[in-house]
C-alpha cells in the first residue's frame, strides 16, 4: 500500500495507564479532558477510533510485550511486572528475551523498514548498569535536564537491536526516584522523538528513501501512582488557583464486592499495605485528569513537529494506551491489578492519517491489543506469514500471530466482522523477594487466590443478538505454584481451590455492576448462555493461548551445578 505516492511511515504514540473515558464520565470533567487534548481531537479528525478497544494483558510489562509482539505472555514470558513485590532482578521476574518471539520492529525489518524506538520499553531489562551494582545509568537529573555524554552512550549502546529497534535511550522510567517519573522524563521523550525525525528528514534530504517506524512510548499518566507525594508543584499551583475540573467519582466506589471474585475485596485491602495509602479522593481523581493533559502536551509536540516535516502526509499515526486505571472504581480499587473491569481494559485507540481519512470515522468492532502487529503489517503491505517464516530462521518461537489483520476495516474495504477477544492475566505484582512495604518496612502477604483472570468480551447472536458480554474466570494458575516443574500452562487448579466467576451484560450494565455468575446478585444467568460463554473461553483459549514449543525434552537428571 502507498499512501501520498509512497510507502507509509509509523509514528507509534502510546501513553501509559491512560483509561477510555467512562460511561460515568461528568460534564466538567469532560470538558477539561477534551480541552486539554486537542491533539487527540485532531488525529481523531483524521483518523478512525476504535471506541471498544481492549488491552489483552495487565500490567505494564505482560501489556507492551503482547502489543509489540502481538502475542500473550503464556507464549512470550513476561507475565509479570517489577516495582511492589519484586524487582526487576527477582528469580521470578521473566522478561522476553531475543531470539524468542519476534517483535514489531523485527517484523519490519524483514520488510524493508528502519525502526526506532524511544521512552518507556518495560519489554526487556535494558538498562546500562553501574558495575557492581544493580543501579541503572541515569541520563537526566531531578529537573529532566539530559547528561549529553549518557544519552550518546546509550544511543551507540544500541541496547534495543537485538529486538528490531534502533536508538533506545535509556534507563527505563520506572522505580522510586523522581527523577524518573513520568512528569520528569516525558518532556526528553518528545524531545528525543523530535530529534529523531529531524534526522530522518536529512536522511531523505541525502537520498535516504526507506520508510520508517518510530514508536514515542511517553509514561503519564502513570504518575498517578505517586499521588499525594510533594513533587507536583504545578498541579498544586492549578489546584489551588481553582483551574482543574471536579471529577466525579465512579458510582461504584462504594461497592462491597460481595457478589465479585475475592482477591478483588482483598486487593483493596492489600493495596495500601503494599504500596501508598492512597484514598480515592477529589483531588486523587484531579491529579489523574492533570496527568492526562500533561502527556497531552507532549503528544502535541512531537505531532506539530512532524507535521513540519516532509512525511507528514505519508506518516501513518496510532495513538493508544498500555493499559487503563481503576481510580477508586469498584469499592476503591487502584491501578490495574487482579480485575478485568472496563476501567482497566478499555483504552483508547485511533489510527490517523490526513490523506487516508479526510474525514472521521468510528467503529464499533470490539478489538484488541493483539490485532495491532497484523493491522500495521497489513497496512505496510508486508506479508505477516513470509516474514514470520523469515524470523524463525534465527527465533524459536515465531508462531502465527493471534490477532485480526484489521487493515481492510481501517481502509474501508471491508465491512465491519464482530469476533471475540481474549484477555489473561497472570501478574502477581505484590510476590517476590520484596515483600516489604518501602514506606513503613511492615511485611505483606500475597492477594489470594484464585487470582490468574482470563477474560472473552463477545456477542452470542443467535442467543442474544448484538448483546455485549464479558466473561471471566478466575483460577490458581499451577505454572506459577511454588516449584513447579515444567513449562505447563494449565488453568486447572491442583491445590483444589475452586476458580470463580465474573460475568457482565456491557448492553445494559456498562458499569459492571451485576455478576451474573453470583447468587448473590440476583439475575442468574440462564444456562445456555452460561454454556455458549463457556465455549467461546475454551475456543478462545486454544486459540490465542499460544505456548513454547521449544522446550527441552528428555534432558539428562540434574547433575551438581558447575561454572
Amino acid at each position: 500500500m502507498t499512501v501520498a505516492g509512497k510507502r507509509p511511515n509509523f509514528l507509534i504514540i502510546t501513553t501509559d495507564e491512560e483509561r477510555f473515558p467512562p460511561p460515568y464520565e461528568n460534564e466538567e470533567a469532560r470538558r477539561f479532558r477534551v480541552e486539554n487534548d486537542r491533539v487527540g481531537q485532531e488525529l481523531r479528525k483524521h483518523g478512525i477510533e476504535f471506541l471498544r478497544h481492549h488491552t489483552a494483558s495487565t500490567a505494564c510489562a505482560p501489556s507492551r510485550t503482547t502489543l509489540y509482539t502481538g502475542q500473550y505472555p503464556s507464549l512470550h514470558g513476561v507475565s509479570q511486572t517489577p516495582g511492589i513485590g519484586k524487582s526487576s532482578f527477582d528469580p521470578d521476574m521473566y522478561w522476553l528475551a531475543p531470539n524468542t518471539v519476534p517483535t514489531l520492529g523485527e517484523y519490519f525489518r524483514k520488510g524493508g523498514y528502519q525502526t526506532h524506538y524511544r521512552g518507556k520499553w518495560h519489554i526487556s531489562d535494558e538498562d546500562i548498569l553501574v558495575p557492581g551494582t544493580q543501579t541503572a545509568l541515569m541520563s537526566n537529573d531531578v529537573s529532566g535536564d539530559a547528561y549529553p555524554e549518557r544519552i550518546a552512550l546509550y544511543e551507540q549502546a544500541g541496547r534495543l537491536e537485538k529486538f528490531g529497534f534502533s536508538g533506545w535511550i535509556g534507563p527505563e522510567p520506572h522505580g522510586s526516584s523522581q527523577a524518573n517519573d513520568a512528569s520528569v522524563r516525558d518532556p526528553g521523550f518528545a524531545d528525543q522523538v523530535c530529534r529523531l525525525l529531524s534526522d530522518l528528514e536529512h536522511q531523505a534530504a541525502k537520498g535516504d528513501t526507506a520508510p520508517w517506524l518510530v514508536v514515542s512510548s511517553f509514561v503519564n499518566p502513570h504518575d498517578i501512582v505517586f499521588s499525594g507525594l510533594p513533587w507536583f508543584t504545578e498541579f498544586s499551583d492549578l489546584q489551588q488557583a481553582g483551574k482543574l475540573p471536579d471529577v466525579a467519582p465512579s458510582p461504584t466506589a462504594g461497592e462491597s464486592l460481595e457478589s465479585k471474585p475475592r482477591c478483588q475485596k482483598d486487593y483493596v485491602y492489600t493495596y495500601p499495605r503494599m504500596y501508598l495509602p492512597q484514598r480515592d479522593t477529589a483531588s486523587y481523581r484531579q491529579f489523574y485528569y492533570f496527568l492526562m493533559a500533561e502527556v497531552s502536551k507532549h503528544i502535541q509536540r512531537v505531532y506539530e513537529h512532524l507535521k513540519r516535516t516532509s512525511f507528514f502526509e505519508n506518516t501513518i499515526v496510532v495513538l493508544t494506551s498500555d493499559h487503563g486505571e481503576m481510580l477508586g472504581a469498584h469499592g476503591g480499587m487502584m491501578q490495574k491489578w487482579y480485575n478485568a473491569y472496563q476501567e482497566t481494559l478499555h483504552v483508547p485507540c485511533v489510527i490517523s492519517n490526513p490523506r487516508l481519512f479526510p474525514e472521521p470515522r468510528r467503529t464499533e468492532v470490539v478489538t484488541s491489543h493483539v490485532d495491532l502487529v497484523p493491522t500495521l503489517l497489513g497496512l505496510a503491505g508486508i506479508d505477516a506469514d513470509a516474514a514470520r517464516r523469515e524470523l524463525a530462521r534465527d527465533h524459536s518461537e515465531a508462531q502465527p500471530l493471534v490477532g485480526r489483520d484489521l487493515s481492510g476495516l481501517v481502509l474501508g474495504r471491508e465491512a465491519e466482522r464482530h469476533e471475540p477477544i481474549y484477555f489473561m492475566t497472570d501478574d502477581n505484582v505484590e510476590s517476590g523477594l520484596q515483600m516489604t512495604n518501602n514506606l513503613t518496612g511492615q511485611a505483606f502477604a500475597g492477594v489470594i487466590q484464585p487470582k490468574h483472570i482470563e477474560t472473552v468480551v463477545t456477542r452470542l447472536p443467535e442467543l442474544t443478538g448484538d448483546t455485549l458480554w464479558k466473561y471471566s474466570c478466575y483460577s490458581d494458575n499451577p505454572r506459577f505454584f511454588a516449584g513447579a516443574a515444567g513449562n505447563t500452562d494449565e488453568v486447572a487448579t491442583a491445590r483444589f481451590i475452586p476458580r470463580e466467576y465474573e460475568c457482565y451484560d456491557l448492553t445494559e450494565d456498562p458499569l459492571e455492576t451485576r455478576n451474573r455468575c453470583s447468587a448473590v446478585a440476583g439475575q442468574p444467568l440462564p444456562q445456555d448462555i452460561r454454556d455458549a460463554l463457556d465455549k467461546v473461553l475454551k475456543e478462545q483459549r486454544e486459540k490465542k493461548r499460544l505456548l513454547p514449543q521449544s522446550l527441552n525434552r528428555n534432558a539428562a537428571p540434574k547433575g551438581p551445578l558447575r561454572d
